[in-house]
């Protein structure tokens, strides 16, 4: 932009710290480049040219944000006869910033027509920049250009009282440590929580609001450097976190029939997370892959589901739902086996007493049941009904194993499906955690460094942990592995030949 080179009052720097209601020499709102700090998470940083000057502006985002709540009117706005309470005007709070660079910028100069244009233009930059990590959000207003919309809507976060980003009530400024260690203490956390005031509505607790906080720690973690191994267990516990978390904020109670909300209810809740917002439904497509499998030929081996008994782990908090565990990379494909053989086991005396033969059409035939989600994801099991009967029964105790194996050799059987019980208990959900034996944490690991940037020893290796499942070492063949031939998956999880590798276990 054009105009004269900035010029400050020498004593600029206590004047705008008393504005934004900082304190002390360390602190500063806004320093010049030659005294600019490393940027972190907490500033933003802005460069303007003028007349071949280049001036560096750091901004303190929490200060600059407490300044901004304090300059424009919050208040129920109604717009297009709805009422949105706890809102105010963009325009209100991009005109502040617009005399707060102006004065930072160009001083005594700051109401010069040329100046004020381009204090405005830093403004509405750094107005983008406020929303786009998250200090407000937008209400109504223009897609396009919100923050040039005179009429439209913004809610700062602490102000949302409900919303769909749940762990947003606040904004991280500090550096998060490793992910896997943050997700891991907050659903212990949340577990503890629900297992401890398991008939009482925890909104209002103060508990529940130190757990909120702790949370937006998700925000700014960094899930790059995690192997597919370690970003199978983190997103299996965000899930789990955040099914619970929201049945909190909704005040869910056990006996409620979920399931017309199961739809609403996984895609509008989310969380931010390393930056990004991510619904339950959108977990689950980073899970199971299930748009990227659709690309390639049905039946084919790049069709087939990255690892199955992810069903197994994933909770609802219904009373058919599997019961939630926090997961660790390195027993991670000892914890799934583990939760696939619980949640199984439990329909296997429903089974015994159906295992009968049932006549069709003059022929006797043999009818098993089997859990419902097996109806709803049957390609994530097998791509015939050998093959959804054979991944079934290698989870089942020894004698019914075989029964069932035999069933599937015949081929001469039909699939009936259980009903699936949509009512919510959130206390056998969480029940557990309080079984689970416990495990050393990520960050008592060796070679783990706080940041994350190491991984510990025990994961150098992750590429050996999975072992596959029948019909996926069967090569997409319509066959039953049998006990002895290469590849064969025990009910234990282990492998009477080779094992798998792991490139396909998360998109």
């Amino acid at each position: 932009g054009g105009g004269a080179a900035p010029r400050r009052p020498e004593n600029y720097q206590d004047q705008q710290m008393q504005e934004m209601g900082g304190q002390g020499e360390t602190s500063r709102a806004l320093r010049t480049q030659d005294d600019t700090p490393p940027v972190s998470p907490l500033c933003i940083r802005i460069q303007v040219h003028a007349e071949g000057i280049t001036e560096a502006l750091l901004f303190h985002v929490d200060l600059l944000a407490s300044a901004i709540r304090q300059a424009v009117m919050i208040k129920d706005h109604k717009s297009f006869l709805k009422v949105h309470p706890n809102t105010f005007r963009g325009q209100a709070a991009i005109e502040w910033l617009r005399g707060h660079a102006a004065r930072a910028l160009f001083g005594s100069e700051a109401e010069k027509e040329k100046n004020q244009q381009l204090s405005r233009s830093v403004a509405l930059l750094l107005g983008q920049k406020l929303l786009a990590v998250g200090v407000f959000r937008q209400v109504t207003g223009s897609l396009t250009k919100p923050l040039e919309d005179p009429n439209a809507l913004f809610r700062f976060h602490e102000d949302e009282k409900e919303g769909p980003l749940l762990n947003c009530r606040s904004i991280w400024f500090q550096n998060a440590r490793e992910p896997l260690l943050v997700v891991s203490e907050l659903l212990y956390t949340m577990l503890s929580l629900r297992l401890k005031y398991p008939d009482r509505d925890i909104r209002d607790l103060e508990e529940l609001n130190n757990f909120t906080a702790s949370a937006a720690e998700l925000q700014l973690v960094n899930i790059n450097d995690l192997s597919r191994i370690q970003l199978l267990a983190f997103f299996l516990n965000a899930y789990n976190l955040m099914v619970l978390h929201a049945h909190v904020v909704r005040g869910s109670v056990d006996g409620t029939d979920f399931k017309s909300q199961k739809i609403p209810f996984t895609r509008d809740n989310q969380y931010m997370i390393a930056a990004y917002n991510y619904s339950l439904a959108e977990i689950e497509e980073r899970l199971f892959c299930r748009m990227l499998r659709a690309k390639f030929p049905k039946k084919s081996d790049k069709s087939r589901a990255p690892e199955p008994r992810v069903h197994f782990a994933l909770s609802l908090g219904c009373a058919s739902s599997a019961r939630i565990r926090i997961y660790q990379p390195e027993t991670l494909d000892e914890d799934l086996q583990q939760a696939a053989v619980e949640y199984l086991t439990t329909n296997a005396p429903k089974n015994r007493m159906r295992m009968q033969q049932q006549s069709q059409g003059g022929k006797r035939v043999q009818e098993v049941m089997l859990p419902k989600i097996f109806k709803w994801y049957k390609d994530d099991f097998g791509f015939s009904k050998q093959e959804i009967l054979a991944y079934y029964a290698s989870f089942m105790p020894s004698g019914m194993r075989e029964e069932l194996t035999e069933v599937a050799r015949t081929n001469n059987f039909i699939i009936k499906y259980d009903k699936y019980d949509w009512n919510l208990h959130l206390g056998k959900a969480c029940s557990e955690v309080v079984r689970q034996p416990g495990r050393q944490m990520i960050t008592n690991a060796p070679n783990q460094t706080a940041g994350g940037g190491q991984q510990p020893a025990q994961f150098n290796n992750q590429q050996q942990v999975f072992t596959p499942s029948a019909h996926e070492i069967a090569g997409g063949q319509n066959r039953i592995m049998q006990p002895g031939e290469q590849g064969y998956v025990a009910p234990g999880g282990g492998t009477g030949g080779a094992g798998g590798g792991l490139d396909g276990y998360m998109c």
